[in-house]
């Protein structure tokens, strides 16, 4: 039987870039001008709405 789970949204205190909430900018680095793809989700304190993030690879999943 496969997993079929989908993992929950890391959750981030303190402030993040707008760029990198909107998936204009790699949630690792920063980097803006690399190909970007899906890294999974993030929260932004006790607000509950989930972003999806992006990485350059400098990632291969979200992490606080």
């Amino acid at each position: 039987m496969s997993d079929t789970s989908i993992a929950s949204p890391v959750r981030v205190d303190g402030p993040v870039s707008i760029a990198r909430l909107h998936g204009r900018a790699c949630w690792g680095c920063g980097a803006v001008a690399k190909d970007l793809t899906p890294a999974g989700t993030v929260t932004v304190g006790d607000d509950g709405r989930e972003w999806t993030i992006v990485s350059c690879g400098c990632q291969t999943k979200a992490v606080a």
